[in-house]
């Protein structure tokens, strides 16, 4: 399985992590400011044998919002997810817990095998974005079937 490790991810986590714990133990402590980490979406990335295939997590994105593209080998993802309140409406509201990511991102990834970018589609459903990028003809996994030598197939009956 292909994870790809990201200090700012694990900041972010461990950022998480001692906001609910203060907040748990003593409630909001410090104003909720904008974290200087950029939005980052989950993402899978798995090998059908046939297409690579890509899901990101856009929450409150739209496919307008969204933007693919490949180039060679790289598979770039670009959008903006999240929602956004007006300032006016942000000044009324206190805020009790706030978990939501809410910004624009921008993903690369080196793609584990070539993919014919013509084919490729791009489905959006559920706050889900999949792609699925089909191999080009020399990536695809090649079943070849095993046969008995002729001299061994006649001894075995």
């Amino acid at each position: 399985m292909m994870e790809r490790w990201s200090p700012f991810t694990e900041m972010e986590r461990m950022w998480s992590e001692l906001d609910r714990i203060f907040t748990e133990a003593f409630g909001r402590t410090r104003p909720l400011v904008a974290r200087p980490w950029p939005y980052r979406p989950a993402t899978d990335i798995y090998d059908t044998g046939e297409a690579v295939v890509v899901k990101i997590a856009v929450p409150g994105a739209s496919p307008e919002n969204l933007e693919v593209s490949i180039e060679q080998n790289t598979l770039t993802i670009r959008g903006r997810c999240g929602y956004q309140l007006s300032e006016d409406e942000a000044k009324k509201l206190t805020w009790y817990r706030r978990e939501i990511g809410t910004g624009e991102f921008a993903e690369t990834f080196t793609l584990p095998e070539p993919v014919d970018a013509e084919h490729a589609q791009a489905s959006f459903a559920d706050g889900i974005l999949t792609l699925t990028l089909p191999k080009v003809e020399q990536a695809r996994i090649k079943r070849i079937p095993v046969q008995a030598h002729k001299a061994l197939a006649g001894s075995l009956k």
